[in-house]
């Protein structure tokens, strides 16, 4: 094998759970500490996806984000 083929084999494996844990956690900072959204997201998509993050950290035991999100949809419901 060449050099280049040698070094994804070896450095890039790939890891689907490990992936979508670290894409979960990104859009959970990105949410919790920036506020930021797609400008196309109203409150229905916004409640969609925090909720269906609940369930993912609920699986993963990591009740303290469950809880910080939870916490933002009941801002939002109340808000409507």
């Amino acid at each position: 094998m060449d050099r280049f083929s040698d070094f994804f084999r070896g450095n890039m494996r790939p890891t689907t759970g490990n992936f979508l844990d670290l894409t979960v956690d990104e859009v959970y900072k990105v949410i919790t500490h920036i506020n930021m959204w797609p400008m196309h997201f109203d409150e229905t998509k916004k409640l969609r996806l925090m909720k269906k993050m609940i369930k993912y950290f609920i699986e993963k035991e990591d009740y303290e984000k469950c809880a910080t999100l939870q916490r933002q949809v009941d801002e939002l419901e109340n808000y409507k």
